[in-house]
């Protein structure tokens, strides 16, 4: 069984060196951990796609994943994605559109074990236009630059600098999305290359942004893609994939012999917002969809993830939308969307306290390959 444990301040704060320790059959390894807290954003702004019609959003995914679920085509996991743990050992938590999570009890991980096969959620995130329809509207293209992509490209360059003291030049973001990251980096002087399987996304991005993405297997087709990367990020891609670990382990065959940096951006368990969604399981829209999330982490289980693949963890930055879910769950829940516009200016003050209590539903971790 592995364990993780962290020796931190007391104190909340914005930013705080931590030290965190892992201990795997008697064997420890400690990592120096820059962390930071909270990413300002206008989610509403956003989010406007969602907003204006949350209750066709719900009953899309509902919809979907419920029959999707209901089928008989469905993969059953033998071991956890992380850990590879006895799947029959893993503990039922609650059940999403008729998917249950469960959590394994060596390393934490939370996963969907009954969940669709490569091919169909390859065809699925290729081809369906409802999935990217958030990030590829133009009417919020430049505040998810500027809000989103930004930010992150240059939490990316300050921990490339701050480990090897020196900008990165080549930047791989896979699973790319709608282009935002990648026109970010560009915006920046840094020469950054995406690939992304959906189609939709890739249009977007060409058409929107001028950014061309490579429609490329990152696990099958690492042989087309260039050797001299500094940077290879996943940002909100590896819970999406059935083999997590192949993606970390592709990374870091293109990373080990440089001074490289990987970074993954994932949902986590634990927080305010999977508590929230375990009172509304049948208003799920984000986080815990069970087709778009079939594995959720744990700080523990992401860890592990990075600590099997030989990365050290040099980074955390912890945020999220806590707030923003609570508030549209009860306006949904009460049919009034006059709530929103009640409480939204709670959102930014009261998803930091969150934040910076560690009880957010998103993390991000950078690595360099172990030497």
């Amino acid at each position: 069984m592995t364990n993780w444990t962290r020796l931190t301040s007391f104190e909340p704060q914005a930013k705080k060196t931590e030290t965190w320790i892992y201990t795997n059959a008697g064997t420890e390894k400690k990592h120096t951990v820059d962390v930071t807290f909270g990413k300002p954003v206008d989610i509403l702004s956003l989010k406007l796609n969602m907003t204006e019609d949350y209750a066709a959003s719900v009953a899309q995914v509902k919809s979907s994943r419920t029959a999707l679920f209901a089928s008989k085509d469905l993969d059953h996991l033998q071991q956890c994605p992380i850990c590879n743990e006895d799947a029959d050992r893993a503990k039922e938590i609650f059940s999403v559109y008729g998917a249950p999570y469960f959590q394994c009890p060596s390393c934490s991980h939370y996963f969907i074990k009954a969940r669709p096969s490569r091919e169909a959620l390859e065809h699925f995130y290729g081809s369906d236009k409802s999935y990217q329809k958030t990030y590829a509207d133009r009417r919020t293209t430049e505040i998810r630059v500027q809000q989103v992509a930004m930010p992150k490209a240059l939490w990316m360059l300050s921990q490339y600098e701050k480990e090897f003291g020196k900008k990165p030049v080549r930047i791989l973001d896979v699973g790319a999305g709608s282009g935002h990251f990648v026109y970010a980096c560009r915006q920046l002087g840094l020469q950054a290359d995406g690939v992304e399987i959906s189609e939709s996304g890739r249009d977007f991005s060409k058409k929107v942004l001028d950014v061309e993405l490579r429609n490329i297997d990152f696990i099958t087709e690492l042989d087309k893609l260039s050797t001299d990367y500094d940077v290879i990020t996943f940002w909100g891609v590896i819970e999406h994939v059935p083999h997590p670990m192949k993606m970390l382990a592709a990374a870091y065959k293109l990373l080990s012999k440089r001074d490289g940096l990987v970074i993954a951006e994932v949902p986590r368990w634990d927080c305010f917002g999977s508590s929230l969604q375990e009172q509304f399981t049948d208003s799920i829209v984000r986080h815990l969809d069970p087709l778009g999330h079939i594995n959720c982490f744990t700080d523990s289980s992401l860890a592990t993830a990075f600590q099997h693949n030989q990365f050290n963890i040099v980074s955390a930055w912890y945020f999220g939308m806590d707030i923003y879910e609570l508030v549209t769950q009860l306006a949904y829940a009460r049919k009034d969307n006059k709530i929103i516009e009640e409480l939204k200016r709670l959102i930014p003050t009261m998803q930091e306290d969150l934040e910076r209590a560690r009880f957010s539903d998103e993390m991000v971790f950078a690595a360099r390959p172990a030497r």
